[in-house]
């Protein structure tokens, strides 16, 4: 055993002096930067927790472009818009791909996972199959689900107010499990439980600070017997691999019974051939797509409710204008989006506030390229740090503060409703790596939110004494995806009308 503990260790000493002696004999960055340590570069610098306010501290020091290495890996953030949409708009031609992930991608994911997947023929195919799956065979096709559910969480709110962590949760993956696979999460006992815990796995895993395969991929080399990271990763890609094809099996029998079946996953099994996906493939893209929709959604919506206990003004301002739509017997609906403006744009201002990716997955530069009398070279690992383009004062003046009317004051015109909600901030990130569900996911918040608004006023909990506690968005996870942590508010109906309205619409028994 000590024979093969030395062996490990020789093979991360031969993987630094390769990499320094790479970087040695080329020609440096020119990108500024913190001055690195030698050998490590910046591997011990760059925190692993809230490392986004890391680099919000960096781009006030260096500027809005800024180089780190970390291991002989080089890292350019981007803090600027124009700098985002240039490299990876304008030029996603050699911007597309993503950094390899040995554990959260060659084995969690068997290299089929779409998010994590490089620039090439495979995510095409994937990209082809999940537009497949988002587009409704009439318009307005998936409102009903909206709908549905948006009503069971007002009923969960109203029964079970302390749980309502769970029940925003709830709501985005029983919308999406719904969308995807043709069937209630209600009538899959299993599947909420194991859902939650993969979501919450895949994240941790996905940092790549996470296990030290990702930064020393020679670490590979090793056997199994010195690789307990492997043998977990294989294990919890099984798991996965299990629930997607339980799921995607499941729709496919229930498609021969009724040939009129409507979901995302019958829609793959019908273009099966087309899309040229294998079983395992077509599992993977049903089921990734749909963990990806439900973290986000979710957690967007926890901002949300967040931003109201803490500013309730906008609160009130919000249900004014719902009120002077939509009367306390009138549930809200998607028929009149075009006439609740400052709804939008408070949805837009959660997005930018506290962006739910404050750095986006990282892109990865397949050739050399120059951009701004800077070299970017091909391995380099390209970051948008929405946290600093959605904080950067000269853009939003006072940008810690929650405040809607920064949108309106850009929008003379709301245009069509659902298109205008991606607009005023980058939280859907840039050029062909942007998310695919955006406007799904946009329907899907607006709903909930001008719901819940219209049906509650949601207030700090007081303490024994009266007073308010303390509710501080610094207080939140760290990760690829950033929630906040449960904080104390109440849900309090704002009229015995408006809960009678909610108890007799139906929704879940």
């Amino acid at each position: 055993m000590d024979i093969l503990i030395a062996s490990a260790a020789f093979l991360v000493f031969f993987f630094f002096i390769h990499r320094i002696h790479r970087r040695r004999t080329s020609n440096s960055l020119p990108i500024p930067g913190p001055p690195p340590h030698p050998f490590v570069g910046h591997t011990f610098q760059v925190p692993t927790i809230k490392t986004w306010k890391y680099f919000e501290q960096l781009s006030h020091q260096y500027g809005p472009i800024v180089k780190v290495t970390l291991a002989g890996d080089d890292f350019v953030v981007l803090s600027d818009p124009a700098d985002a949409e240039e490299l990876l708009g304008r030029r996603a031609r050699i911007y597309s791909s993503r950094r390899p992930l040995i554990y959260a991608g060659k084995y969690r994911s068997n290299d089929m996972r779409m998010s994590l997947m490089p620039y090439g023929d495979n995510l095409k195919k994937q990209r082809a199959a999940f537009h497949q799956m988002l587009q409704p065979r009439a318009i307005g096709g998936y409102e009903g689900s909206q709908h549905r559910e948006s009503l069971n969480l007002l009923l969960d709110l109203i029964k079970t107010p302390g749980e309502y962590f769970l029940h925003f949760q709830r709501f985005s993956a029983s919308l999406v499990f719904t969308l995807s696979f043709g069937q209630f999460i209600d009538d899959d006992g299993k599947a909420l439980g194991e859902i939650i815990a993969l979501m919450a796995t895949f994240v941790q895993d996905t940092n790549p600070s996470a296990y030290l395969v990702d930064t020393f991929p020679i670490l590979d080399w090793l056997p199994d017997c010195l690789a307990a990271w492997r043998v977990e990763a294989r294990h919890k890609h099984q798991l996965e691999l299990d629930l997607y094809g339980r799921l995607a099996l499941g729709v496919k029998a229930r498609m021969e019974k009724d040939v009129g079946m409507e979901c995302f996953t019958a829609r793959l099994w019908e273009q099966q051939t087309k899309l040229n996906l294998t079983d395992e493939e077509l599992f993977y893209v049903a089921g990734t797509a749909f963990i990806a929709g439900t973290d986000t959604s979710s957690i967007s919506l926890l901002w949300f409710v967040m931003a109201m206990a803490l500013y309730p003004a906008t609160m009130r301002k919000a249900q004014d204008e719902i009120d002077q739509v939509f009367d306390p017997d009138t549930l809200p609906n998607f028929t009149k989006m075009q006439d609740l403006p400052y709804c939008a744009a408070l949805i837009k201002e959660v997005i930018r506030w506290s962006p739910v990716v404050p750095l986006s997955v990282p892109h990865y530069t397949d050739a050399d390229d120059q951009y701004k009398g800077y070299t970017i070279r091909k391995g380099t690992s390209v970051i948008s740090s929405l946290w600093n383009m959605h904080h950067d004062e000269t853009k939003f003046p006072n940008s810690y503060i929650f405040d809607p009317e920064r949108h309106r004051s850009k929008d003379s015109s709301i245009g069509d409703a659902t298109e205008s909600l991606g607009e005023g901030h980058y939280g859907f990130g840039f050029g062909r790596r942007k998310c695919p569900g955006q406007h799904m996911g946009a329907k899907s918040t607006w709903i909930a939110v001008v719901r819940v608004l219209w049906a509650f006023n949601i207030e700090p909990r007081k303490d024994e004494e009266g007073n308010p506690m303390k509710i501080d968005p610094e207080d939140c996870t760290s990760g690829i995806t950033v929630r906040p942590n449960k904080f104390p508010v109440n849900f309090v109906p704002r009229s015995g009308a408006h809960t009678e309205t909610i108890v007799s619409s139906g929704g879940r028994a």
